[in-house]
């Protein structure tokens, strides 16, 4: 008895019936995998393509005949996938032409430094606060750190010790910092080392 001829595809091989057709062959392939004919490839010793012929007559018996295509489901799962992946770019593109025009925007008083310096409207020790937003916007390392990155600031400002969550926050790319400089209890300045940090 006559060795059969297999079908590889993803590691598996099944015996197909030899005195079949190549053609009837990728309709039995499109109906189990869901590989449509047309992106079949059968392959031994190079592609098969002869869809009228008797697959006995194109490979010997116990040959293996490699399938490559990729099931329709896959690949539309494929196509959807990269739609999104090239919509979130052309959304990016999007956000990085504004974010350019933010960066662009001239920041009144400094080229590359801080523009205005606002300490909260708080009578206890306001003079401080305001002092200590001078010094952080003098501070040599301070300064050589935004020259070097071309940062520009419009406002250095105080932010206020009610909101506990966060020590600080930068809104619109540089257009507003806010520092919390003040303690919980208002009573007194954090550590200049720590705010400058």
């Amino acid at each position: 008895m006559p060795l059969p001829i297999q079908l590889s595809y993803r590691g598996h091989a099944v015996d197909i019936d030899g005195a079949q057709t190549l053609g009837q062959l990728r309709q039995r392939i499109e109906q189990q995998h869901g590989i449509p004919a047309r992106r079949q490839k059968l392959l031994y010793r190079g592609l098969l393509a002869a869809d009228h012929a008797p697959v006995a007559a194109l490979v010997p018996a116990g040959a293996k005949i490699v399938l490559m295509g990729t099931p329709h489901a896959e690949l539309a799962a494929l196509q959807a996938h990269t739609a999104r992946r090239q919509h979130g770019r052309a959304n990016h593109a999007k956000y990085q032409a504004a974010a350019a025009d933010v960066i662009r925007t001239a920041t009144p008083g400094a080229e590359y430094g801080f523009g205005e310096l606002r300490a909260l409207d708080i009578a206890h020790r306001r003079g401080d606060a305001q002092r200590m937003l001078a010094r952080l916007a003098g501070d040599e390392g301070v300064r050589q750190v935004m020259s070097r990155h071309r940062f520009a600031v419009g406002e250095l400002r105080e932010l206020h010790p009610d909101q506990r969550a966060i020590l600080g926050y930068n809104r619109n790319r540089g257009q507003v910092v806010a520092l919390r400089l003040r303690t919980d209890d208002l009573a007194g300045f954090r550590d200049y080392a720590g705010v400058r940090r």
